[in-house]
């Protein structure tokens, strides 16, 4: 009995530290350039022992895209249901919210870096063609994809570097009418 409880014990504190990693990531992006963040400043501040980064992972580079696999996967659950209904404007308003809640989070990963940030775009193109096939778009599935990802980016840059105060509503809105819907609509 012991034996099959012990394996759940460690899975969850695992996922406690990877959580605390991911949360010391981004409070570091906020005081620090990414490319001076190391394995020891994200296991102080996440109040793990350094061995238990490099346990997780190689290195910095490695936590910074499992921490966005795990956003990506965040906001691919706040839009899916919508996208199988075909909802533009509910996706929309769903990825858009998600977004809004993490919007620091989101602010610092924009900042990171050209190399770094087509790095991001594949693993989070890579993440979202994972998920099932809506069948909405007149385009192959993976260029709509890489075209709504690069346009989203761009999108939210705008949003939250140069014009952070509009509205989250109005942002939905320039998301569904720009973005999904010419995406999911056929010539």
């Amino acid at each position: 009995m012991d034996e099959a409880i012990a394996p759940k014990r460690r899975d969850a504190r695992q996922m406690r530290s990877r959580v605390a990693m991911h949360r010391a990531l981004f409070a570091l992006l906020a005081e620090e350039p990414f490319d001076r963040i190391t394995g020891a400043m994200v296991a102080d501040r996440a109040g793990i022992g350094y061995s238990t980064f490099f346990r997780h992972y190689p290195d910095v580079r490695a936590l910074l895209v499992d921490a966005v696999r795990a956003l990506t996967d965040d906001f691919a659950q706040a839009l899916l249901p919508a996208l199988l209904r075909q909802d533009g404007p509910g996706a929309a308003r769903s990825f858009i919210d998600a977004v809004d809640a993490r919007r620091a989070q989101i602010a610092m990963l924009i900042g990171i870096g050209d190399v770094l940030r087509r790095e991001l775009r594949r693993q989070i193109v890579d993440r979202f063609a994972a998920l099932p096939d809506t069948g909405a778009t007149w385009l192959p599935r993976r260029l709509a994809i890489r075209i709504a990802v690069a346009s989203t980016v761009e999108l939210l840059d705008w949003w939250l570097n140069e014009d952070p105060e509009h509205d989250a509503a109005d942002i939905a809105e320039l998301l569904n009418t720009a973005i999904l819907h010419p995406l999911m609509t056929k010539p």
